[in-house]
């Protein structure tokens, strides 16, 4: 193993200023210290420095005694005040600058109850979307609603796997693998309704357009529709979502023509504006085509060979959660609390408040 490379303090200054000048980004500052000095330096021994320089005014690490070192009660405060100032470091980051183990970082930050909490993807928002999630979430929650919530989704063969949480358990390594980049590929695109504690579907659209979509509202919708009893329907709204199907002007002309005259339906362009890109409203996007997918693909999803097999799956998959009434049974519960937590927000994100 190389040592380690020593560092000059004039080095270790131009690594501060490289910092500084790119507004404490580390891997720009890499880049541009290669730029000037040819010489790479890794990013740890930027965040060294600067933690160094900070909390010592010197360059050099602090002297510690030979042997195994004291752990003293300043060591652990300047542990934990290292990821106060820097929240999205490592523990090995924070090992290499105080010289200790991994293990003595991870059981200090264990002990005064520090947790890695993970980041949560949400849907990029525009700075005009925030007021009209307001105003939707503002209507949502003024009084009881009764909405038959819609969506499109799209399964493919290979559908959606997570190498880290596959995991084959036997006594000896049986070097399992799992076919990836697939020649032959194939997809359908599935509708699913959501009214109350009944799910509606699945309806198989070779393709979703306009046209496609108007012939659905006019036929299959209508008559799940006319199949449930006149109680569950009455002041009923209809929600979709921004698409461009949705928003075809035959489509338009449809709901405002034929539904409820055209006061209750939900979507772009129509009485109550569905503010765009905001998946995480809608429980067939933030609760039911998850599960249903994990139900069609779950470990073996690379064993489909067909459409009509993937189709029976999918079919399969809706009979099994249609069949679990505590799911849907949470669908008003957990709108209701985003629509909340939206408005507390004033229209900004909510899903990483719903864990």
């Amino acid at each position: 193993m190389s040592a380690r490379r020593q560092y000059s303090n004039q080095e270790y200054l131009e690594m501060l200023l490289c910092y500084r000048e790119c507004n404490q980004v580390l891997v720009r500052a890499v880049h541009l210290y290669q730029q000037r000095f040819g010489v790479r330096v890794s990013h740890h021994t930027i965040l060294n420095a600067v933690y160094r320089f900070r909390e010592h005014g010197r360059f050099d690490p602090p002297p510690v005694n030979a042997g195994r070192p004291s752990h003293s009660a300043k060591l652990e405060e300047e542990v934990l005040g290292f990821f106060r100032h820097h929240p999205l470091a490592s523990t090995r980051d924070a090992a290499r600058v105080f010289d200790v183990s991994d293990n003595y970082v991870w059981r200090l930050l264990n002990r005064e109850g520090l947790h890695p909490y993970h980041f949560t993807r949400v849907q990029e928002l525009q700075p005009a979307d925030y007021a009209a999630r307001l105003a939707f979430c503002s209507w949502l929650r003024k009084e009881p609603r009764n909405i038959m919530w819609t969506d499109e989704s799209t399964f493919t063969r290979i559908g959606m796997f997570n190498i880290h949480n596959a995991h084959y358990w036997t006594e000896t390594n049986p070097r399992v693998a799992r076919p990836d980049h697939i020649l032959t590929r194939f997809s359908v695109n599935v509708w699913a309704g959501i009214l109350g504690n009944r799910l509606l579907g699945p309806v198989f659209l070779d393709r979703l357009n306009g046209d496609t979509y108007l012939e659905l509202l006019e036929t299959r919708v209508r008559r799940m529709l006319e199949r449930i009893p006149l109680a569950e329907v009455r002041g009923l709204y209809f929600q979709h979502d921004g698409a461009a199907a949705h928003f075809a002007s035959n489509v338009r002309e449809y709901l405002n023509g034929v539904w409820y005259g055209g006061e209750r339906w939900i979507g772009r362009g129509g009485p109550v504006p569905w503010p765009p890109r905001s998946p995480d409203l809608t429980p067939l996007d933030f609760l039911f085509w998850g599960r249903i997918k994990d139900l069609v693909y779950g470990q073996t999803g690379h064993d489909i060979r067909s459409v009509d097999e993937l189709k029976r799956r999918i079919k399969r998959s809706f009979r099994q959660v249609k069949s679990d009434r505590d799911t849907l049974n949470r669908v008003k519960r957990h709108v209701r609390k985003r629509a909340n937590i939206c408005v507390q927000r004033e229209g900004g994100y909510v899903q990483q408040f719903c864990k």
